[in-house]
């Protein structure tokens, strides 16, 4: 068992008995020697080393994410798995966790590699047909491989535009005027009393959080305060709250009381979220009692719990499971623009046009593939993707 090392400042005075270990390269995280010291996590104490180190002029603070671009640009990782491990970090849902770990694990990487290859064989195939007669363009063999290529692409891309919010969870806020049974609704599909609730109108005047898992997919569920226009003082204030993360919301819970249904007054908050659904609740108070949903409306009982379950089934199929091929953003547009030279390439077939033209299309697809995996990503794209780490990775 490897004993304490001690850290002594300029005078000789021990400041901390560490571990050190040494990490030698080519086998350490960035590929080369590296040295990791474990001490004590006083912020006095760590500040103390820090200084101390820095003294002897053999070291400095390292610069965000800079021993995961040392990493890559050892080639201990291509550029997707780097950004993957930003991504691993941020991750603020489970799903979002698995999301990076496939990243990380080089799964786009190689289905990225792979169609790269498939685009130089055509391409060598084409420049073939340049030199000898023996070699000739296969129009229909060429349509076959640029059209497969396009399917594996499509397939990478969807999903496109829930992937990141199934990386960052399901922006999900509960709204509607006051007293229609918000709060209620919040702790029924959460299964305990997390809000307060009250017969008396504004009660809720704060925005109130909390994250819950359905079904696979992380939900970021808000109870927000009651709106209606003629509010004053810190209920307005709260109503302004609501107002700001409906516009951020992926999906809204609109509450509607079932006995007095929607009305004009509800008319101007229904299309602020990206998607909506109109939760009719206090069902159980209706003549003929009814639950389930039926489009985009739902009828509950939040006091009962009835019909919570089939409102849960009917948002969690807005957004579909699968693991979707991209999420972050660079990746997409990468994608895309590969995809459109592509379909550019394949119309160029179909039309007739000479095998040198439909060689530049398919150039410009395989350096976006590369740009993926950084063979081709210029200085200002690595800083750009490792300024937004966090200093020590």
């Amino acid at each position: 068992m490897q004993k304490p090392t001690a850290i002594l400042d300029s005078a000789g005075k021990i400041v901390e008995k560490a571990m050190v270990v040494f990490h030698p390269g080519p086998r350490s995280y960035t590929g080369e020697d590296v040295a990791e010291i474990s001490c004590h996590g006083n912020p006095l104490l760590v500040d103390t080393l820090l200084e101390i180190i820095g003294a002897t002029g053999l070291a400095r603070i390292a610069e965000r994410g800079e021993f995961t671009k040392r990493a890559y640009l050892s080639g201990k990782m291509d550029l997707a798995q780097a950004e993957a491990v930003g991504a691993l970090i941020n991750a603020q849902s489970a799903c979002g966790v698995d999301m990076a770990r496939s990243l990380l694990a080089g799964d786009l990487s190689r289905r990225i590699a792979s169609l790269g290859e498939q685009i130089f064989g055509i391409i060598s195939g084409i420049e073939a047909s340049f030199l000898t007669d023996d070699a000739p363009y296969d129009e229909a063999a060429f349509s076959k491989t640029v059209g497969a290529i396009i399917r594996e692409v499509d397939s990478l891309l969807a999903h496109g535009d829930s992937a990141p919010k199934r990386y960052s969870g399901i922006v999900t806020t509960i709204a509607g005027l006051p007293n229609a049974g918000k709060s209620s609704l919040f702790n029924a599909i959460l299964g305990y009393p997390r809000a307060i609730v009250h017969q008396e109108s504004g009660t809720t005047r704060d925005i109130i959080r909390e994250r819950f898992v359905f079904s696979g997919i992380d939900f970021l569920f808000h109870d927000t305060a009651g709106i209606r226009e003629t509010a004053s003082g810190p209920e307005q204030a709260g109503i302004q709250k609501t107002m700001d993360i409906l516009r951020q919301s992926h999906l809204v819970l609109y509450v509607v009381d079932a006995c007095k249904g929607l009305t004009e007054e509800d008319e101007p908050w229904l299309k602020l979220g990206e998607k909506t659904i109109v939760v009719m609740n206090k069902a159980d108070l209706l003549p003929g009692p009814r639950y389930g949903v039926q489009g985009e409306r739902a009828w509950v009982s939040a006091k009962y719990r009835t019909g919570i379950d089939e409102l849960m089934g009917s948002i969690s199929g807005l957004f579909p499971l699968g693991q979707p091929g991209v999420f972050l953003g660079r990746h997409t547009y990468l994608l895309s623009r590969a995809r459109e030279y592509l379909a550019h390439c394949l119309a160029a077939i179909d039309e007739g046009m000479t095998p040198d033209v439909l060689v530049l299309d398919l150039k410009t697809a395989r350096e976006s593939f590369q740009e993926i995996s950084g063979g081709s990503a210029g200085q200002d794209v690595l800083e750009s993707i490792f300024s937004d780490f966090c200093i020590g990775k």
